[in-house]
């Protein structure tokens, strides 16, 4: 049974990047300049206890910005070393925080606050994680789209679209100012996680 189990949670997630691909992407473009040596831009999201957040949340912090969404197995790979940044740095300003493009109560599911019968609850354990102990922000309060049991839909109102994020996972270092400085697509690789790590000591001095 557990097998099974595990089993239709990969299926689920497949399913997930092909059926949402548009979804997630439909803002990419690569005329696009980025937001490299700009400030962050307005967005309004969800905190765990609902209520809303937006920009002023980072004021006179270095933040390390993580953007994911649950069935990206790119961003789940990255939680571990997220963990550890947000475990190294909890007594200096850096703030590490989490923007999910999934909604607030199917990430309360994944956190075991809320429905654990969901399937991003089986997702965490499927990966045997712990739950995330930084800040997370949600795109959005729920996924108004049906579709069959346990399917992922992310977010439509993104704040991904905000930062012109064009792959997932993507993590941007903001200086205490607001200016985002540096740009990692993949912090499983050591070499940006220990490039990022020495931009943080850098900053946080």
């Amino acid at each position: 049974m557990k097998q099974f189990s595990v089993l239709i949670i990969l299926i689920v997630l497949l399913s997930f990047k092909i059926d949402n691909e548009k979804d997630l992407n439909e803002f990419n473009d690569p005329s696009v300049n980025t937001l490299l040596n700009k400030k962050v831009p307005h967005f309004t999201g969800y905190l765990l206890n609902d209520s809303i957040v937006d920009e002023t949340f980072f004021d006179n912090k270095v933040v390390l910005l993580n953007f994911m969404f649950f069935g990206c197995q790119g961003c789940m790979q990255e939680l571990p070393n997220l963990a550890k940044l947000h475990e190294k740095y909890k007594n200096t300003n850096l703030m590490v925080v989490t923007i999910i493009g999934n909604g607030l109560d199917d990430i309360k599911s994944y956190q075991g606050t809320g429905d654990t019968l969901k399937v991003f609850y089986s997702i965490r354990k499927m990966w045997k994680y712990d739950s995330i102990k930084n800040p997370i922000i949600a795109q959005c309060i729920t996924v108004n789209r049906v579709g069959p049991k346990n399917t992922i839909f992310p977010c439509t109102e993104n704040i991904s679209k905000k930062f012109f994020i064009d792959e997932y996972p993507t993590n941007l270092l903001v200086d205490k100012t607001g200016i985002i400085i540096k740009r990692y697509s993949n912090l499983v690789n050591d070499a940006e996680y220990i490039d990022l790590q020495a931009q943080i000591d850098s900053l946080v001095k």
